[in-house]
């Protein structure tokens, strides 16, 4: 179940400054935190560390930047940077806690499901 995050065409896919991580923004800036979770699922590990190496160093710098805006009404690529934030959750789970992508022992696809009407 890959999700992708849209860029509208002339947007900058994340903010001046964060140009680095935009190799990333497609696969991990997905709205929704199931979607953050299946992708992290249906990914490998040695990606998930790709993004986790080049997320985690600036994971302070985007939320310095990103306190400045809304959160239910950030422009295009603040959304798409927090969101990367949030997946940055995950990828920690898989790096740090899980060692693996999916949670070990746990079945594909888990019955466990966050519902909330928002999606950020």
């Amino acid at each position: 179940m890959m999700n992708r995050a849209t860029v509208t065409a002339g947007e900058r896919t994340l903010p001046a400054g964060f140009e680095a991580l935009e190799e990333f923004a497609a696969y991990w800036a997905v709205a929704g935190q199931n979607e953050r979770r299946y992708q992290r699922c249906d990914t490998t590990m040695e990606e998930i560390q790709r993004f986790y190496d080049a997320m985690y160093p600036r994971a302070d710098e985007a939320m310095a930047y990103l306190e400045k805006f809304p959160l239910r009404d950030m422009p295009g690529p603040e959304a798409r940077l927090m969101r990367m934030v949030l997946s940055l959750a995950q990828a920690s789970m898989s790096v740090e806690i899980q060692g693996s992508a999916r949670v070990p022992n746990a079945p594909w696809p888990d019955t466990v499901k966050i519902l909330t009407t928002e999606t950020l």
